[in-house]
């Protein structure tokens, strides 16, 4: 971290599990805040499970929420006990309730993340740090229950899942009128988030998109016409949300059309799914075509790139996916589902293919129009780099942000002033 100086403000960055490999976005928004004189203190609600290469610098910084000792646990329900009874029992009676969609287990697991965000704020009990929050769950749980209790300020980033959960579940109305501001990462979330709570003004949900850094991943040669098979790529963890089965599926259809494809599966698979998708992709008859590669450090993925004529996410819900820009900064043909924020980034036809996450055949049919016309998918993938340059610089993004936290913490310190 750069040196302070009088001018530096401080921000607490507070994440549900920090770092893991799929938050290249968040690192280099931290540098480019730092950069532009903000001081951000990183904290985690969860230990991450390992560091990647990117994310070494951040490694001695990060201050880790849980495991807490169960003394300073039960010290920090006393101290507010003592100190804002009210406003204490009123955040255990009220948020677990709002998950009304959920079961009573899923209504006891709500309790401890507010008595994880209780934890939270006892640490942070003696200063007035705006609190910024990525992901509407459980890190902007934390941070809305340390505005409660300690009167600081908080705001969070808004990624796509956020905005299609049922909002009990995530009491994502609480956070969105608690917050001093949101930022969406798409249109889409914005619009989502005001219909949700439509007395919030408009003004202060502002969107700001994540992005790449474009130096990162130059645009490659042109891949010339080779025989096939062609190569598939999919870069997602192996979550459900992530929908790989329909892939698998559409997969299948490639395979009973006679179509020559070889399908790369690159992500983490913390919840063993693999086994499954193996099962499911034999009864598919393409167990042969899939390669799973497992969690990669990010600094390979421009290779995987480089070898592939396709790129596709099947995911049901998603922010705007970087594995996605980073493709088409490479210049690689993209498929992407038609869902949340992802039309924004793809204009269907023109910088990519959209597709419906809960249909392989269209799935199938996306990839086999990219790998049997090669001269029009790589039209498309010029165009695709020419968006990201446009829209999803991760610098000029990170710095657009930075002016929106210089402007609004203006706005809140003048407030507390007056």
């Amino acid at each position: 971290m750069s040196g302070k100086g009088p001018s530096r403000r401080r921000i607490v960055y507070v994440m549900e599990r920090f770092p893991s490999g799929t938050l290249n976005f968040i690192y280099n928004e931290i540098r480019v805040l730092e950069r532009s004189g903000f001081d951000v203190e990183i904290h985690s609600l969860i230990p991450g499970e390992f560091c990647p290469a990117e994310a070494a610098e951040f490694a001695d910084r990060i201050r880790n929420v849980r495991p807490a000792p169960i003394l300073d646990l039960l010290r920090a329900v006393l101290h507010y006990l003592l100190h804002r009874p009210l406003v204490l029992l009123g955040l255990f009676f009220t948020l677990p309730w709002e998950n009304r969609n959920g079961r009573l287990g899923k209504v006891a697991r709500s309790f401890s993340h507010v008595l994880v965000g209780v934890y939270f704020a006892w640490l942070m009990r003696d200063r007035k740090d705006h609190v910024h929050a990525h992901f509407a769950f459980k890190a902007a749980t934390a941070a809305l229950v340390s505005a409660r209790l300690n009167g600081n300020t908080f705001s969070f980033t808004a990624h796509g899942s956020a905005t299609v959960y049922p909002p009990s579940r995530f009491h994502l109305r609480s956070k969105v009128r608690g917050a001093a501001f949101v930022i969406a990462v798409s249109e889409y979330n914005r619009k989502a988030m005001l219909r949700l709570c439509p007395q919030v003004e408009g003004e202060r949900i502002e969107v700001n998109r994540t992005g790449i850094l474009i130096d990162q991943f130059p645009r490659r040669e042109r891949r010339t016409a080779e025989a096939p098979p062609g190569q598939i790529l999919c870069v997602a963890t192996l979550y459900p949300i992530k929908n790989h089965e329909t892939l698998v599926r559409a997969c299948g259809h490639l395979e009973r059309r006679g179509i020559e494809f070889q399908l790369h599966l690159v992500g983490q698979d913390d919840l063993g799914l693999t086994s499954s998708l193996r099962q499911l992709a034999e009864s598919e008859g393409c167990l042969d075509r899939i390669e799973f590669h497992g969690g990669v450090d990010h600094g390979r993925i421009p290779g995987f790139l480089d070898r592939a004529d396709a790129c596709i996410l099947t995911s049901f819900s998603e922010g705007v996916p970087v594995s996605l820009m980073e493709a088409m900064a490479r210049g690689v043909p993209v498929v992407g589902p038609r869902v949340t924020g992802v039309p924004e980034l793809i204009q269907d036809g023109v910088s990519g293919l959209l597709i419906d996450p809960h249909d392989p055949v269209t799935v199938a049919d996306a990839l086999e129009r990219i790998l049997t016309d090669p001269d029009a998918a790589a039209a498309m993938a010029d165009r695709a780099r020419e968006r990201i340059e446009s829209e999803y610089d991760m610098t000029r993004n990170a710095q657009r942000l930075s002016g929106i936290f210089d402007r609004r913490l203006e706005v809140l310190q003048g407030r507390a002033d007056g």
